[in-house]
């Protein structure tokens, strides 16, 4: 099968066993700014940095063409939150890695059985940022390394946590794992 597109193992394309074609891609690139009064009057607009990356797409799926839709869906469920490179035509397309941050699925036509003949699902992919995220985010399979192999940087410039010398996060804030074990109560019954 030519591969049209690939992420994280799912692979899109047409072949004389199966179909499963995008219908197509969105992508976006956003500046982040901030609007303020200067001291004349007239507003000044200050470039704070690129938002996140965001990327959305469907495909539709039917039985008659070699896919089962609700094993489809359900194997898309369980990527949620995890990241790794899309690639369109056989190059990276967009930033090193994006999450997938949302999945749906519509247009669907149902069977006398209730069986999914046919639908489309929607995939919205966000930039993997790993200082904004949280940590059960995982990598995705496909991805060699899962981080990319640039600077810890991101486009917009902003330093990360460790380039600040900051150790530790909100995100690590809290009690260890055996300080919570030694609060646990014991349940005498269960002895």
């Amino acid at each position: 099968m030519a591969v049209m597109a690939s992420w994280n193992g799912k692979t899109w394309g047409v072949s004389s066993q199966r179909i499963a074609a995008l219908n197509g891609v969105s992508h976006s690139v956003e500046l982040d700014t901030e609007n303020s009064d200067d001291k004349a009057g007239s507003p000044a607009t200050k470039t704070k940095a690129l938002k996140l990356q965001s990327m959305s797409f469907d495909f539709d799926l039917a039985t008659a063409v070699g896919c089962d839709v609700r094993s489809e869906y359900e194997s898309w469920t369980a990527l949620v939150g995890q990241y790794a490179p899309f690639y369109l035509a056989g190059r990276r397309f967009g930033p090193a890695n994006l999450q997938l941050t949302g999945v749906s699925l519509s247009d669907t036509k149902l069977d006398n059985l209730g069986r999914i003949l046919t639908g489309k699902i929607t995939i919205k992919l966000t930039e993997y940022a790993e200082e904004a995220s949280s940590k059960k985010a995982s990598s995705g399979k496909s991805s060699s390394s899962g981080k990319s192999g640039s600077s810890s940087k991101s486009a917009a410039g902003i330093a990360t946590y460790k380039e600040l010398g900051i150790s530790s996060s909100a995100v690590n804030v809290g009690a260890s794992s055996s300080a919570k074990a030694s609060k646990k109560p014991t349940n005498a019954q269960l002895k």
